[in-house]
């Protein structure tokens, strides 16, 4: 994903956030996103890039 560890681990807690949102029922990726985006904040289109990223795996590891 990145080498920038700050980034990881930021990707990481979205991770653990969107898991547990996913394991209480709240799929609809428009709430993911802006719970992400209220939360972390990003400054740039990479770091949103690599929060989406995040989501998107976190969701599909609970899914399937």
């Amino acid at each position: 994903m990145t080498t920038n560890p700050e980034m990881y681990m930021k990707c990481m807690q979205i991770e653990a956030l969107v898991t547990s949102m996913v394991i209480s029922g709240i799929t609809d990726n428009r709430k993911l996103v802006s719970m992400v985006k209220d939360r972390f904040n990003p400054e740039t289109e990479w770091e949103m890039e690599m929060y989406s990223e995040a989501i998107i795996y976190a969701k599909q590891a609970v899914l399937n």
